[in-house]
């Protein structure tokens, strides 16, 4: 069918069924021009055969009524990397809304060796929004990347979305939750799961918000929970000037059975191994002697299993203060053989560590739980969790010996008005899950 005439017959639908061919799907997109909404059918899933891309600014794909949960439709990879491109030219204002989108990674078939993500949106366009997705099982190496394009990418909105299990814990396997490297954006209120390189990985993205996320390890190991470490793209190298990580929680993996009074095993070995990673050092050690600059780590509150809470190494002009422990937490982990590889070790595992030779007017202030170790920081990542048998792991977060009514609970739905309301930055919907755990936990510590 010639793509005007699919224009003409399909908006009579109240969606459009899986039963339509890809390709005419992605006629829809390029006959619909700026601010079309491509409406996909709840409980639908969609074969991608390669990715639906945007044609037009202010386009949308979503799925009828605007659903929660398993009522999204799904769109499924079934060749190819991604399922959803939203990063070429002339995409400003282009959403991704209420749709779940599956990777159908198979297995633990081997690396990723892919340079895209489940969902590839930014590039050099303004005011995109992902928001109220599911990404999951990506192919590449990450459940969504909000990509630089010529260092022009901005004021980009990722939130409410759930996100993960993305990758898998064996070498070279893994992947990331939400990679950002736009700038003036916000990441907002999204859950993210089993992200087994980073669960939020910010690459430079100057004047960037990242705020009232929950990353957690749940059955897989993770290498950092949210990350600060990358030097590139943005110039100069290392610029997070305005980038602020603020009020996040973050948990490590907790036991799966009985133990002692205090600890357990875990099946899965689940657990971070660096919560929160700021500055170079941190994930490359020394094969790459730069400094970032400018950003800001603050009242983020951890739980769970780690190897290091918040590690700091090679940074210049940043603010760390106030992030904080909650309910049960253990810093574990031993030396791999990849830690062994330089003249110099890193430090043993432990909460709070800093390399004060490589930071550079850095203001670092804590609370009372926990102290700074002064050690060295080197490619952190190294460290290898206990075996599964071992009583290493802290009970808590809602699993095995835990105390519900302390625990994160799963978000609850939003009514019609507060999926409404959402596009408004004064009257977001914001579930209790991340933000009211984040509140009682710094009001117990003053």
């Amino acid at each position: 069918m010639w793509p005007w005439l699919l224009a003409l017959a399909l908006p009579a639908l109240a969606c459009v069924p899986n039963s339509t061919a890809q390709a005419d799907i992605q006629a829809l997109l390029a006959a619909g021009g700026r601010g079309y909404t491509l409406s996909l059918c709840p409980g639908q899933v969609y074969d991608v055969a390669g990715p639906l891309n945007f044609t037009a600014a202010e386009q949308e794909i979503s799925t009828e009524g605007y659903p929660t949960g398993e009522a999204r439709a799904v769109l499924r990879v079934v060749s190819g990397m991604c399922a959803v491109r939203g990063n070429g030219a002339g995409l400003d204002g282009v959403r991704l809304r209420h749709v779940q989108v599956d990777g159908n990674r198979v297995g633990n078939a081997g690396a990723p060796g892919s340079n895209e993500g489940n969902i590839e949106v930014g590039g050099s366009n303004r005011g995109q929004v992902v928001e109220w997705v599911r990404s999951f099982n990506p192919r590449g190496w990450t459940c969504l990347h909000v990509v630089e394009g010529e260092l022009a990418c901005a004021n980009a909105t990722i939130q409410h979305n759930d996100i993960g299990p993305c990758g898998h814990d064996t070498w070279a396997d893994w992947a990331d939750g939400i990679s950002l490297s736009c700038a003036n954006s916000t990441v907002y209120n999204n859950t993210i799961v089993d992200a087994t390189d980073g669960g939020i990985v910010i690459f430079g993205a100057p004047y960037s918000t990242v705020s009232a996320n929950r990353v957690r390890a749940s059955t897989r190991v993770m290498l950092g929970g949210i990350n600060l470490v990358d030097m590139l793209p943005w110039k100069p190298d290392g610029n997070y000037s305005g980038t602020r990580v603020v009020s996040n929680f973050i948990e490590g993996g907790y036991a799966s059975a009985a133990g002692n009074a205090s600890r357990g095993p875990n099946a899965a070995r689940a657990l971070i191994k660096i919560g929160i990673g700021v500055g170079p050092k941190v994930w490359w050690a020394e094969t790459y002697q730069n400094t970032s600059r400018g950003g800001e780590v603050s009242n983020n509150v951890l739980s769970g299993a780690f190897s290091f809470g918040v590690a700091v190494g090679g940074v210049q002009n940043f603010r760390i203060t106030n992030n904080s422990f909650v309910g049960n937490a253990t810093f574990i982990g031993s030396y791999g053989a990849n830690c062994t590889q330089w003249d110099k070790t890193p430090n043993p595992p432990t909460a709070l560590l800093r390399e004060p030779d490589s930071l550079v007017n850095v203001e670092i202030a804590k609370r009372d739980d926990y102290g700074w170790t002064d050690g060295r920081v080197q490619g952190l990542t190294c460290f290898v969790p206990p075996p599964a048998n071992e009583w290493a792991w802290p009970y808590g977060g809602g699993g095995f010996n835990a105390d519900p009514t302390t625990s994160a609970s799963t978000p609850p739905t939003p009514t019609p008005s507060e999926v409404k309301a959402q596009d408004s930055a004064a009257t977001r919907f914001v579930p209790a899950t991340c933000l009211t755990l984040i509140a009682a936990a710094m009001a117990a510590l003053v």
